[in-house]
């Protein structure tokens, strides 16, 4: 009885109808995909536009969990009065394409402005205007601490390994070509590399560092306030205003925003099997540039 129903005619057609509307179903989630990547890239640009350039513009760029909310409160700290009245970090230092993707409106901010980017090199289509601070972290430490975020913001259910398989995996947006294309700098870009573990290390130096650079005067005031409130611990204490939080209050509060700030985690957390994999597109990808940029 059941093999006459599966050669019937009706059966094979609802097979057939089924197949083919998955087919179109597929075909129009993957188009309207791209409809939506693009409306954001148009929209982004049209931001752009209003927000406009600036000769004394300071962009802060490194891939995420890098150090980039350390590097701009650095930044702001040396570049004003160090107030902490704002509610967030980005009243005072704008990640553009979030406000962009938030139809947030462009900000009146003073000069010199401290701009947030996660950007890829290839974004930038032109030379813009300013200079650029790029924050560089140990590949494996910014993966743990990327982790633990995603597990605390978008799955506690995230399991490490199937994590860091994700991570390394071959991409043009992944880690390896995202700090390849910002090393190599074919654009003949103005861009001040600084090391994140250089700033755990020796942060007087650093802000020194980035006051030649960027053209800003400083004074020991300007230093040991900057020192003092970008420590980790200042920062930990005023978490709300650097992190993301929940719109409703009753809502799970993310409190591992700043988290540990580690040097050297992800050496005791990779698996033998993990580093290896690691090692190997470091060193086809970043190794060479890297000792490059950074001889010592």
């Amino acid at each position: 009885m059941s093999e006459n129903i599966e050669k019937s005619t009706e059966y094979i057609g609802y097979g057939q109808l089924a197949r083919i509307l998955n087919r179109i179903h597929l075909s129009i989630f993957k188009f309207g995909k791209k409809f939506k990547t693009y409306a954001a890239r148009f929209t982004f640009e049209q931001y752009k536009m209003k927000f406009g350039e600036r000769d004394d513009d300071i962009y802060i760029v490194s891939y995420p969990k890098s150090g980039t909310t350390l590097m701009q409160m650095i930044v702001y700290q040396m570049t004003t009065d160090g107030s902490m009245d704002f509610e967030h970090i980005y009243e005072v230092s704008p990640w553009t394409r979030n406000a962009s993707h938030n139809g947030e409106p462009v900000p009146n901010l003073p000069s010199p402005r401290i701009i947030k980017s996660h950007d890829f090199y290839y974004y930038f289509k032109k030379k813009p205007k300013g200079k650029f601070i790029f924050v560089y972290r140990n590949g494996m430490d910014t993966a743990v601490s990327f982790f633990h975020q995603n597990k605390s913001y978008n799955n506690p259910d995230e399991k490490f390994d199937k994590y860091i398989q994700n991570f390394m995996k071959p991409s043009k947006k992944n880690w390896f070509n995202f700090c390849k294309a910002w090393f190599q700098n074919k654009k003949k870009f103005p861009i001040l590399y600084v090391r994140y573990e250089d700033l755990m290390k020796d942060k007087t130096s650093e802000i020194h560092r980035i006051a030649e650079f960027c053209n800003i005067p400083i004074n020991d005031e300007i230093i040991n306030r900057t020192l003092e409130r970008s420590s980790f611990e200042f920062m930990k204490l005023h978490e709300k205003k650097f992190g993301e939080q929940p719109k409703k209050k009753k809502e799970k509060v993310y409190d591992q925003f700043i988290r540990k700030g580690e040097v050297g985690k992800g050496k005791t957390e990779f698996s033998e099997e993990a580093t290896k994999q690691f090692l190997k597109s470091y060193n086809k990808h970043v190794q060479k540039l890297e000792k490059k940029i950074f001889p010592n």
